[in-house]
């Protein structure tokens, strides 16, 4: 057992024998979009959760419990072989180096945010059929943002995205009404979306995860200089469905090393707020659980903490008892990486999950 420690904390590397086994990338399957459905590693379900053995818990809170649903519960992240974009230049392209980052559960979809990892290319966000898994389209953004995070309003049904004005250099947050992802349609239109709604966030250099909860939207970052993780909690207007400039309330954690500087997304339900956090293909991901208080918003330490393979991005409730989990591991720039890759969204079961503590 390989040990790796970060801000004191010691994260227990299980990979073992899994590493072995790294397969041949899958063959390329085509969309009529010009964008890969397939898995972009593992051409079966059976070969993905072959590398995962060493992770019980995955077998225990996703495969096993959602075994008598389709795919066992997981969805492949499309368009990481390659995805149809537009260029530096609005030109139609192909991109590569796509790297999913986010992903959210919206309405009858599944919807999942990445960047071209070479910055050449516009960001986009992938529609999956929630019920049968398929794709459905490919979303074009108009800029070519990190889109750290997504996140649904299903009051005012607006889909949140993490953006970047990159000529003021800070963050922004912006919306599309799920009716406009409904009626976009690139292969008739060859032009990005444009956003229903832009928010500037000049008081963030990043808008690095972000979340939406109980007509609130929060956007994270963390500090590096001050070392606080700070989050920046906008209300949402019911009516028009945009940011409420009167109501917004801002929580730094001060010294917060448990996460440090590596937090990669953060959900909330009636129960816990849930953090994730990442550092490439040498450590394994983290996943904390916190109690909900009336008191604080989040205590000195978790609840329960899971360990997971490497490179974990966004985590996404559906509900109160069904988590998502998205990796990055699987894009361009880091498959041919000594990690675990996971070319699918995972869906576990928060009961089974929060049973497994580690300390």
């Amino acid at each position: 057992m390989k040990k790796k420690t970060l801000n004191g904390i010691a994260w227990v590397c299980a990979w073992g024998c899994a590493l072995c086994f790294r397969p041949a990338f899958a063959m390329e399957s085509i969309a009529s979009t010009g964008t890969n459905v397939n898995p972009a590693i593992y051409e079966t379900l059976e070969k993905q959760k072959k590398v995962l053995t060493n992770y019980p818990i995955l077998f225990d809170a996703s495969f096993d419990v959602y075994k008598s649903q389709k795919d066992e519960g997981t969805y492949v992240v499309p368009g990481l072989i390659r995805t149809e974009t537009v260029d530096l230049h609005n030109q139609v392209d192909e991109c590569a180096d796509m790297t999913p980052q986010g992903v959210a559960v919206v309405d009858d979809y599944i919807m999942i945010s990445a960047y071209c990892h070479e910055h050449k290319h516009n960001s986009v966000i992938y529609v999956l059929n929630k019920r049968s898994h398929l794709f459905v389209k490919t979303i074009i953004l108009e800029n070519r943002s990190h889109v750290g995070g997504i996140a649904y309003d299903p009051i005012c049904r607006n889909l949140w995205v993490a953006t970047k004005n990159e000529e003021e250099g800070h963050a922004s947050v912006s919306s599309l009404k799920l009716a406009t992802i409904d009626s976009y349609n690139f292969s008739k239109t060859r032009k990005p979306i444009r956003f229903d709604y832009v928010r500037q966030l000049p008081q963030m250099k990043n808008n690095t995860f972000m979340t939406y909860y109980d007509f609130e939207v929060y956007c994270g970052c963390f500090d590096k200089k001050t070392k606080t993780l700070s989050l920046y909690i906008y209300k949402i207007e019911p009516f028009s469905g945009r940011i409420d400039n009167r109501s917004t309330r801002t929580i730094r954690v001060a010294g917060y090393d448990f996460i440090g500087d590596i937090c990669q997304g953060i959900a909330i339900s009636d129960e816990y707020i849930v953090l994730s956090a990442s550092n490439g293909p040498d450590q394994e991901s983290m996943l904390a659980f916190f109690d909900r208080s009336d008191d604080y918003f989040l205590n000195a330490k978790p609840s329960k903490t899971i360990t997971l393979p490497s490179r974990l991005e966004q985590v996404y409730f559906d509900g109160g008892g069904t988590l998502f989990l998205l990796f990055e591991s699987a894009a361009k720039a880091y498959r041919q990486s000594e990690s675990i890759d996971i070319d699918r969204v995972l869906k576990c079961d928060v009961d089974t999950l929060t049973r497994y503590v580690r300390y």
